[in-house]
């Protein structure tokens, strides 16, 4: 039986990991004015997608910035070709980046004054409007922030239950018991520590030589993609601060 419904209200990336996550095979069929894209899903994965004249993986990553539409899933379905061979979760962070971008590009637009002079971003603001992005456009992950290695918080967008010295405090504690255990261990330099509770999971990733990346989830987050995020919001504050 088809699962049909409409896109608003919907984001076109839960579909995604919807099928992909039955593993079972199908064709979704969305529709949004005279634009009409296909997606074939097979063993856990997007194996082919059309939109107009787009295929493969820049089909998907237009497809995920749709608001509109309708949809129509229907089990099975034999894709004409294989086009896609990159892991669903990346095909959906890499769609949802291009979205922000493109949201990120048109408010700046839509703010800017025709003869304004636009004026750089010192690093804190740029820092703080990265988390945020960050958070805005994650799946997975529930809040983010920057700290130093003594504790410090750089950055931050956390749930409100969460309290910034808190968990600055908490991440000096994890960095300096994990640092301890990978050397008693001979395991080398840390890199990153995963901590799994009944209630979320906390990562801890080295964002350059004085600053960690530490993002939180709630319970039941895809660890998969949860790593998938932390990494990717790592790079865009590795960049940040040089």
């Amino acid at each position: 039986m088809a699962l049909q419904g409409n896109l608003e209200g919907v984001d076109p990336a839960d579909l995604i990991q919807l099928n992909c996550q039955s593993g079972a095979p199908a064709r979704l069929t969305a529709q949004r004015g005279d634009e009409v894209a296909v997606l074939y899903f097979d063993n856990g994965e997007v194996v082919h997608a059309e939109a107009g004249r787009l295929r493969g993986a820049e089909a998907v990553y237009h497809f995920i910035g749709w608001e509109t539409g309708r949809f129509e899933v229907d089990p099975g379905g034999t894709p004409p070709q294989t086009t896609i061979r990159l892991p669903w979760l990346a095909l959906v962070m890499e769609g949802k980046r291009r979205v922000d971008e493109r949201r990120l590009q048109e408010n700046s637009r839509d703010e800017k004054e025709p003869d304004e002079m636009e004026q750089p971003m010192k690093r804190g603001e740029r820092l703080e409007a990265a988390v945020k992005s960050i958070v805005e456009r994650a799946t997975a992950l529930q809040g983010v922030a920057v700290v130093s290695l003594d504790g410090l918080i750089i950055a931050a967008a956390l749930p409100p239950s969460l309290e910034q010295l808190r968990v600055g405090a908490v991440t000096a504690s994890i960095l300096n018991l994990s640092g301890r255990s990978v050397t008693q261990l001979e395991r080398g330099d840390l890199q990153q520590t995963v901590v799994q509770g009944s209630k979320g999971n906390i990562v801890i990733t080295y964002a350059g030589k004085n600053a960690v990346f530490v993002g939180v989830t709630g319970p039941g987050a895809n660890l998969g993609m949860v790593l998938l995020e932390v990494r990717e919001g790592t790079k865009q504050i590795i960049e940040i601060l040089g």
